[in-house]
This record gives structure tokens, sequence and C-alpha cells, in this order.
């Protein structure tokens, strides 16, 4: 049934039917015989509403017929094209703020998907999926971003499904940053300046570190701590001796790390040695941090790159290429049958890794 909004896949339906009962020649290029008019005008008088019916009924042959409505919904037509350019401009600036919860931001994409189906044009869910994960900011979803986009098929997969995911990694986000605001009330007593800025705190976190892993050690090594930049990494997605079947030359690319590291001291192109601490690891293993820096790798074509803000881990027996930070520089990485690329910025190949045994790249 013809309506305000559906002229054209109306008029696609029409031609089609009217083929199928052998009379689209009265319409195009038009015909004078009466029997095929008179079943072309029942068909579209069928089709269309009572108070069009009056309109354009007076008309005589079927084309005359054709002609009217077309000239009555080209009008209309012209409308439903504007507002659905309209609504695909406000898809296209659509951005998820940092005020801003994953539910509101799914009712405004919901919003405007609805709004075109009413219109006549369904926004297909591949294309939701991806402006969503698009749009969300980087910082705090970059993390989620790179796994789904390495786990999941994101051309079939339903945007239902992705919310889900997304609104389950939002929750456990919330629940850490809880957690680490009461550790910060709990190490940090005095009012005046913020946590991450109290001396006693830092002090506080130097002698744990001396209690908890420098046991018997001469107090003037904290000491000399205070001269330093103190982290704390978990890695507990990460299990170093699943890692040490390679040569220690090969470098892992996983998803799992949070961050870049090596063992190997000789590598750094430049070092930060003042940056020390502890990083724990999946299988409970705990190793000194001794510095943070950058370290040059030389393309196939000649080209040198840098690999920034790599950890510096002596007892790391195997070096580690953190995807997720990878991603959130900017790079793109691909999961395509047994191999697995990453490209720079500008789409440059720069690692082409090839599927293990043990499922590693």
């Amino acid at each position: 049934m013809l309506s305000n909004t559906n002229y054209t896949v109306w008029a696609m339906r029409m031609e089609a039917t009217l083929r199928v009962h052998k009379v689209w020649e009265t319409i195009n290029p038009g015909s004078a015989d009466e029997g095929k008019n008179d079943l072309t005008r029942a068909l579209l008088f069928q089709s269309i509403p009572e108070a069009l019916i009056l309109q354009v009924g007076k008309q005589e042959t079927a084309k005359a017929v054709w002609d009217a409505i077309k000239a009555r919904n080209l009008g209309a037509e012209r409308v439903r094209e504007t507002r659905l350019q309209t609504l695909m401009a406000e898809f296209d600036r659509l951005n998820m703020k940092e005020s801003d919860t994953i539910d509101d931001f799914v009712g405004r994409i919901s919003e405007i998907s609805t709004k075109s189906a009413l219109l006549g044009e369904e926004i297909e869910e591949s294309k939701i999926v991806k402006k969503f994960l698009k749009s969300l900011p980087r910082k705090k979803y970059i993390h989620i971003i790179a796994s789904l986009e390495q786990i999941l098929d994101l051309k079939t997969a339903s945007f239902k499904d992705i919310v889900g995911r997304i609104k389950t990694y939002e929750e456990r986000v919330y629940d850490e940053e809880d957690s680490h605001e009461d550790q910060s009330k709990l190490m940090c007593d005095k009012q005046g300046h913020y946590a991450s800025e109290c001396p006693d705190r830092l002090l506080k976190l130097i002698k744990l570190q001396e209690t908890q892993y420098n046991a018997g050690e001469d107090t003037q090594e904290a000491e000399s701590l205070m001269m330093h930049e103190i982290v704390y990494l978990n890695e507990k997605n990460v299990k170093p001796t699943e890692l040490e079947n390679c040569s220690d030359k090969d470098w892992y690319l996983d998803n799992g790390a949070s961050n870049h590291m090596t063992g190997n001291r000789a590598w750094f192109y430049k070092l930060n040695e003042s940056i020390r601490g502890k990083v724990k690891f999946g299988d409970d293993s705990q190793v000194d941090i001794k510095g943070k820096g950058s370290i040059s790798f030389i393309t196939k074509g000649g080209e040198k790159k840098l690999l920034a803000d790599v950890y510096y881990i002596p007892d790391l027996r195997s070096n580690i290429i953190s995807l997720g930070q990878a991603t959130e520089s900017g790079c793109d990485v691909r999961m395509r049958e047994d191999h697995l690329t990453l490209h720079d910025l500008e789409g440059n190949l720069l690692v082409k890794a090839k599927r293990s045994t043990n499922r590693l790249y």
C-alpha cells in the first residue's frame, strides 16, 4: 500500500506486479488495449489509499493514473530524501561524550536508526556496529575494542551483542576504579594534597616494596629509590613460562599484555633507568623493572621505526608487544586465517606474523 514515505519502493513493487500480469506495457511505453488498461487500473487502485483514488480515478488510461500518482508523490519523495540525508549526517557526526553512559549513547544511535527505518531506509546492522565502536572514547575503551575486532567478525556481529560486551567491560572498569580509590584512601590519610602526590604515600610504597621484596637488604637501597619513579604492574593475563618455546630474539604479539616488555638491554635506542618497580604475572611470578624506553626497528624497506614505552625487565626471558598498547598508538591489528597483521596510521604494513602451533603470534 502506498504511503507518504514509500513511493520509491511502492513503484518498484508495482512494476514487478504489473510485469507478472503481463501489463507493464500499459505504463511503459503505454497501450490502448482496453482489457489490459482495465486490469492495470484495478491493480493500481488496490495498492493506493481511498483519498488518492478519488484524486486520480477520473484518468482514462492506466498510464495517466500512474503519472498522476507519480506527480503527487515526487514532492513527498524529495522531502523524504532530504530528511534521510539530515539523519545520515547526524549519524555520521555521532560521538560518545565522556559524560555519557553506554545506555545514553546506544539510545541516540537507536533513535536515528528507528527514524531512518520509518522513512523507508534501514541502516545496516554492521554499519551501526562499526559506528558504535568508532565513536567510543578511545582512551577508555581501546583495549576492549581491540579485543572485539580480533575475536569477532564485525560484519556479522549483532549490535545487541556488542553493546552487551561493552557494558560488561564498563562495569568491570568502574569496579576496578572504585577499588583503586579505596586503596588510595587507605594509603593517604592526610588532607591538603592529592593521594598520588602524597609524600607519605610514596614513602609507604617504598617501605612496602622493601618489606615484601628486599627483606634483609641494606635500607640505603630503599632510600635511593626516592630518586626514581616507582611503578607496579599487574600483568595477570601474561604467563612468561608459556612464552619460552621460541628464540629470545622473537617477539610475541600479545593481546593479554598491557605493556610492551623485554629483557634485552642492548636493544634499547633510549632507556630511562630511573623508572623502577615490580611486575606481577599471571603465574604469580614477580620480577624487577629496571627502566623504560624506546627500541629501534628496521623495516624490510629499510625504514627506521621506534617502538616506544617498552619496559626493561632483565629477568624476562621473552619479548612482548602489547597489541592493546599498539592500537592505542593508532595501529590497526587484524587476524585473518593463520596470520596477524599490524599496520601503522598511514596503512603501511609493520608486522605480518604467522600463528604458531600453540596459537600464539
